[in-house]
């Protein structure tokens, strides 16, 4: 639960957790299954309350409807109840049959979608210079419709994130661009600077991207942002507003046309070289997993992608596409931990085709969730890239260490076989090497649970990544670009 409920802290994730309790008079006394669960989770939650149930004066709808308000009041993030029960811990007599109407949440104190002068000083800011919009994780699913209209309208070129949700889906994609990261480091960025960013949802995904900002302090950067500070980089100035609100309410400022479809024609060229690429990788390998799923994924679906190396790897390879494809993470504090069973949450959830693209670490540091995968026979197709340990620290500095203190403390290999770990659970599993089966396994999604493997060297993944982004550098050469 604490893994969950730091992610909604710093995800702006409404969460109600509850946990149950012994009574305050047993604390220290050495009885059974008895510790100090007062403030367990520390400043994580946004409220707290420690209640002993037998005696709590209060009506327990009030406290329901202050949970919930609580939660969902801006910025919402996560809350907890501690209830202390004494025993018989079960209602003597059976069960009662008596149900309270849900209660309706006190009024939620609204921000303000618009604030006097925030179209304003946006209009102000970009009049006439070279803009960029940066689109970072944000869960608005009409942001896509009205910014990409506004993108469209102005020629402003749109960064956009894999958890922008702006990728994929009917809206217009003209201006969206989905290889701001190989663009960096190929070095485009600094051929063909903005003047002002507008950054818009959480940080990106993309590092690159973020230290391009933070290393060019002359940049206007510009985070339109309802609530809260999020900036690493120190950089921006922040415009209060509900960026759907700001976006539909100002007129368009057209961006120097040149210098956008300088941005547009990169990204066509960037996008075909990374396809191009991917197809003369041998497979398996992990971005080329990425580019299949892609391909194949059905229109409505979901996929909930584990941090590290899998978030990465779609950011760099999933394109723009007219198929509505949610794509979503657990980015708040960027964790591993409990990836199956908020997949799992999203797949019980019944909100079309779920598929989970897991790193091997991620899936081990949570595979009973298999269990319960199995038990309720959730539908949802779990594809674990298995390259045996931590393949991301490959691309860090500690790279550079002896292969013996690597691998002991950053390779960390397990040595798990992912398709008997599920049968184990009672999952049906399968190893997959070739690329025509996984697209089949993606393009039918299953009515129960299915975990396939795909095995990969971490220390070959490295040269696969560098040749894919020397292919993009080599095609921008080519292009004038």
């Amino acid at each position: 639960m604490y893994p969950a409920l730091i992610e909604a802290r710093y995800g702006r994730v409404p969460l109600i957790a509850l946990t149950a309790d012994r009574p305050t008079d047993l604390l220290d006394t050495g009885a059974p299954q008895t510790i100090d669960q007062r403030d367990f989770f520390g400043p994580n939650p946004k409220w707290a309350a420690d209640v002993e149930v037998e005696t709590h004066p209060g009506d327990p709808v009030d406290l329901a409807r202050e949970l919930v308000t609580a939660a969902l009041s801006h910025p919402p993030g996560p809350v907890h109840l501690n209830a202390r029960f004494r025993e018989p811990l079960v209602p003597v007599g059976g069960p009662s049959e008596a149900r309270h109407p849900a209660p309706d949440p006190l009024p939620v104190p609204e921000l303000p979608r618009l604030p006097a002068g925030a179209a304003g000083d946006l209009m102000k800011a970009i009049d006439g210079r070279r803009t960029l919009v940066v689109c970072g994780p944000q869960d608005d699913p009409d942001l896509p419709r009205v910014l990409g209209a506004w993108a469209a309208e102005t020629g402003i070129p749109i960064i956009a994130d894999p958890l922008s949700r702006l990728r994929a889906g009917p809206h217009d994609r003209s201006r969206v661009v989905t290889t701001g990261d190989v663009l960096s480091t190929a070095g485009f960025w600094d051929r063909a600077p903005p003047e002002v960013v507008l950054r818009v949802g959480a940080l990106p995904t993309s590092k690159p991207i973020w230290t391009w900002l933070e290393a060019n302090p002359a940049v206007t950067q510009i985070a339109i942002d309802p609530t809260g500070w999020r900036d690493p980089t120190g950089s921006i100035t922040t415009i209060r507003a509900e960026p759907c609100a700001l976006f539909s309410g100002i007129a368009g400022a057209p961006a120097p046309r040149r210098w956008a479809d300088r941005w547009t024609a990169a990204d066509a060229v960037a996008a075909r070289a990374l396809s191009d690429a991917a197809r003369t990788q041998p497979f398996p390998n992990e971005p080329g997993a990425v580019r299949m799923i892609a391909e194949a994924i059905p229109g409505g679906s979901i996929l909930h992608t584990a941090s590290s190396m899998p978030i990465r790897d779609v950011d760099l390879m999933f394109p723009s596409m007219e198929r509505s494809v949610w794509i979503t993470s657990n980015r708040g504090a960027n964790g591993v931990d409990g990836f199956l069973s908020s997949g799992l949450g999203i797949a019980a959830a019944d909100l079309g085709p779920t598929f989970l693209l897991a790193g091997d670490l991620s899936a081990l540091h949570d595979l009973t969730a298999l269990a319960t995968a199995a038990r309720l026979r959730i539908p949802v197709l779990i594809v674990v890239v298995n390259n045996d340990g931590g393949g991301i620290f490959h691309f860090l500095p500690q790279a550079g260490f002896a292969d013996e203190i690597f691998e002991k403390h950053w390779g960390t290999p397990h040595g798990l076989d992912f398709v008997a770990a599920a049968g184990a659970f009672g999952v049906p599993a399968e190893p997959v090497g070739d690329p025509g089966d996984l697209q089949a396994a993606v393009a039918d999604p299953p009515d129960g649970p299915r975990l396939i493997e795909i095995r990969t060297d971490r220390r070959a993944n490295v040269g696969v990544h560098t040749e894919l982004r020397a292919a993009v550098a080599a095609a921008l050469e080519r292009a004038g670009a």
